[in-house]
């Protein structure tokens, strides 16, 4: 297993992006798509106030101080090469306690991804979900990744399936946590 350690994981390159570990100084660009009502109409939260965003990167970057060789939780900013304008977030993690519905193995890991709407229907997110793949896998020796959708999110369906994953198990609106009211599956992508 290729496990880095416990510090920051070092950036991450596409042909377009560049995904680097969240810090402070993201707050302003991540609110421009996490307090966006069409970015967050699938994501486990609604639109975010300014404070509610502050409070949420300090907690990811709270978890991320936290994590270990064994256990981790990072928060990526998802920033286009050419201008370095953050035009997204993703997270990998594996914690002890994942987010329901759903407990995972140990030995796997959790992926999730948001895109400003402005960079929708670019391919921009499947190359950034793809780079994270790649680092659960060859990075962290995750041999299976799951990764969470609302059913209505036709275009993350198409994304995961796209990298591989496939349908894992149901999630009817009565185990919806998040408040949305909407059915969802949880995807899952096993070492090849």
């Amino acid at each position: 297993m290729a496990v880095s350690g416990s510090g920051a994981p070092a950036p991450l390159l596409t042909e377009r992006l560049l995904l680097c570990p969240l810090t402070a100084d993201d707050a302003g660009a991540l609110l421009q798509f996490r307090g966006h009502a069409q970015a967050t109409r699938y994501l486990s939260h609604g639109p975010l106030t300014p404070e509610q965003n502050s409070a949420r990167l300090q907690q990811a970057l709270s978890v991320a101080a936290a994590s270990t060789a064994e256990w981790f939780h990072f928060g990526w900013a998802i920033r286009l090469r050419a201008t370095g304008a953050v035009v997204g977030d993703g997270r990998t993690w594996n914690t002890q306690e994942p987010p329901a519905p759903g407990r995972i193995p140990v030995e796997a890991a959790s992926l999730g991804y948001v895109l400003h709407p402005d960079h929708h229907g670019l391919g921009l997110g499947r190359e950034a979900a793809g780079a994270l793949v790649d680092w659960l896998f060859q990075m962290r020796g995750s041999e299976t990744i799951f990764a969470g959708v609302y059913e209505p999110n036709l275009p993350s369906r198409r994304l995961l399936e796209g990298l591989g994953f496939r349908k894992d198990r149901y999630f009817p609106v009565a185990q919806d946590t998040a408040g949305k009211q909407l059915p969802s599956w949880r995807y899952r992508l096993d070492r090849g």
